[in-house]
């Protein structure tokens, strides 16, 4: 009962200053700026991922051979744009909008005779350079900017003088004189104050979603409203944080100019200065991720060794059906260590060059010379993915990091749970590259399992003789669904939401701890 006349005590006192009307006047006008703006951009991006989609679909389905299906890949498979992006937009445009890339395609001479062609592998697309010249231009006023920021600030004006103004005034003590325990009024003013900075934001985000409604492109499912439900629970909680630390300022202090100056250092320590100087002196102390001119180094020497050892290959197995089979690899092993010593010794034995180059030209390539050509073109692909992956997870490894570091500020780890649970940002994009590695596996199955259906093919995956001529139905063909599911951003945004949850009660304990022990 107590506990109900302070909180509406403290609500009204809000209620009626400037800084609530305030409040709720910035607040309104920048849900309706966030909305307006939404209106303006997001229905470009649902237009051009359908066409986007469509075209790469109609693309796939007009391949009838299997060999060209292989060969060409499951095209490129592009990220839905999230209906929640308003929320927190996550440094979308400095993410790929697609999980695959075209690296381009090789062929050359298998042996003496006969070509060999590479097909597709799995690449990454590297972040949008030209969204790197947005940035310097203007903020990004989303839901996280209004939270990070203004949830944060404003619970300090609204708590900076709760107890000390009250113990300058000398009504602290007399209110301490009535039956009214410390830990019961700290819970009234916690609790009149949340409410207070809460009822604007709630009416900004009202408002917000109303202008929002009125655009058909934004359609928002079940998920998505619940998802919608867990943020603005995420941003209670924020706002609970700071209000729980001005009322432990507030109450250490008798002066409220010095609290509200204290306070102010905080706010600016936590949510301003950490989160970008902890994430410029995080890549100071990590080891630097491979450049673009060593990671082509290393693939060069990998991808060199294997054509190196299938030559020998091809060679061997080549010349060890020929007559003059021995003087073939003596010179082409003699080509390797002096050149020149083998050119004078083709000159030398130029009759026998030719009879034996002549011979190779009318040689049947066989089932051996087949799956020799296969090896390297799925050793190539293999090579290739598993250095692009090596280097995708050690560029995704420094951001983790620097992410983990940068948590020590709660402006990025509400930040973080905002990206998470409005399906955006790293944690959207990994679960999506995960949904594009398990398609890219369902393609490699099927282009394996409409193989061995076919019994006149020889199954030698990779090679235009060695696969099924048969034409293959578009409508056997896996399609790549990208989804955004309300389990997949709730436990993405898991962690966030448990250090959210800590720093509360961290918060409201210290205020407990401190106001106690103060004298009024």
């Amino acid at each position: 009962m107590m506990i109900g006349y302070i909180v509406k005590r403290e609500f009204f006192d809000h209620l009626n200053s400037l800084r609530f009307a305030l409040t709720a006047l910035i607040m309104a006008a920048l849900m309706v700026t966030n909305a307006v703006v939404h209106l303006q951009t997001h229905p470009d991006k649902i237009r051009n991922y359908a066409e986007n989609v469509a075209g790469e679909r109609d693309k796939l389905q007009s391949e009838t051979q299997l060999y060209e299906l292989l060969k060409e890949g499951p095209g490129r498979l592009y990220k839905r744009p999230s209906p929640l992006t308003f929320i927190a937009d996550g440094g979308e445009a400095f993410l790929p909008e697609r999980g695959t890339s075209n690296w381009g395609s090789w062929s050359r001479t298998a042996g003496f005779s006969g070509q060999v062609r590479s097909i597709w592998s799995l690449d990454y697309p590297t972040a949008n350079p030209n969204a790197r010249d947005l940035r310097p231009q203007a903020t990004k006023i989303d839901w996280a900017f209004i939270i990070t920021y203004l949830l944060s600030f404003i619970p300090l004006l609204f708590t900076f003088d709760a107890l000390s103004g009250e113990k300058e005034r000398g009504t602290l003590r007399l209110c301490l004189a009535n039956p009214i325990s410390r830990p019961v009024l700290l819970i009234g003013k916690f609790l009149g104050a949340l409410i207070a900075v809460l009822i604007p934001f709630y009416f900004a985000v009202l408002l917000n979603l109303a202008v929002i409604s009125v655009d058909s492109w934004t359609q928002l499912g079940a998920a998505d409203w619940g998802r919608l439900g867990m943020i603005v629970l995420i941003a209670s909680g924020y706002a609970g944080i700071f209000i729980a630390g001005g009322l432990m300022v507030s109450a250490g202090t008798r002066d409220s100019r010095i609290s509200l100056v204290t306070l102010l250092i905080i706010w600016v320590a936590l949510v301003v200065f950490m989160p970008s100087t902890l994430g410029t002196l995080s890549t100071k102390w990590m080891s630097p991720v491979e450049t673009a001119h060593q990671r082509e180094m290393a693939k060069e020497g990998a991808l060199g060794q294997i054509n190196d050892d299938f030559d020998e290959k091809m060679t061997s197995e080549q010349a060890s059906e020929l007559p003059t089979g021995d003087f073939l690899k003596q010179l082409m092993d003699l080509a390797k260590t002096s050149p020149e010593k083998a050119e004078a010794l083709a000159k030398e034995r130029e009759e026998e060059l030719k009879l034996a180059m002549a011979a190779m030209e009318s040689r049947k390539v066989d089932e051996t010379d087949l799956r020799l050509r296969a090896e390297l073109v799925n050793k190539d692909v293999e090579i290739r993915e598993r250095l692009n992956r090596e280097h995708l997870t050690a560029q995704l490894g420094q951001v983790q990091r620097a992410r983990s570091i940068t948590r020590f500020s709660p402006a990025a780890i509400v930040q973080y749970a905002l990206e998470s649970m409005a399906g955006t940002g790293l944690n959207r994009h990994l679960q999506f590259l995960e949904s594009v590695h398990h398609h890219v596996r369902q393609f490699r199955d099927f282009v394996i399992e409409t193989d061995n259906s076919d019994t006149e093919s020889l199954h030698i995956i990779g090679i235009p003789d060695g696969m099924s001529e048969k034409p293959i139905s578009s409508r056997a063909l896996p399609t790549f669904t990208d989804k955004i599911t309300f389990r997949d951003t709730f436990n993405a945004a898991m962690v966030d939401m448990l250090l959210l949850a800590l720093l509360l009660g961290v918060f409201l304990s210290g205020a407990f701890l401190v106001f106690i022990r103060s004298e009024v």
